[in-house]
């Protein structure tokens, strides 16, 4: 006897902005009603924008930033750091200049402070 198997959505990978995407694109929100709540409310500030559904946050001056991944944040800070134009600035210049860029991610701060604590060459 065979059973036939229902399609299932491709697996992506997790990251801070899923859960956004998903309450905005689909309406889905996390079993946990707190964090149901926490996502909701945080979500009124994302917008998603273009044909590739990109999601974007509206900083407080309404300019649109778009969000990447934690991971694509810290090369960023890497390489305004200590780049070829680097010039191994303090945590708050770095993330002023990766915000004044368009980019965003929630981990900004906490990854500057670490990539500075931790560059040799400071």
């Amino acid at each position: 006897m065979e059973v036939e198997q229902t399609p299932q959505r491709p697996a992506r990978p997790f990251d801070w902005h899923t859960p956004f995407l998903d309450c905005l694109l689909r309406e889905e929100l996390p079993e946990d009603q707190a964090e149901a709540h926490r996502i909701a409310r945080r979500a009124k500030s994302y917008v998603i924008y273009g044909k590739s559904k990109e999601l974007y946050r509206r900083s407080l001056t309404g300019i649109l930033q778009r969000c990447i991944t934690i991971e694509e944040g810290r090369k960023l800070l890497e390489d305004l750091h200590s780049g070829a134009c680097g010039h191994h600035a303090a945590p708050r210049t770095l993330i002023g200049n990766a915000f004044q860029q368009g980019f965003y991610w929630p981990t900004a701060i906490t990854d500057a402070v670490e990539l500075v604590r931790s560059c040799h060459g400071c």
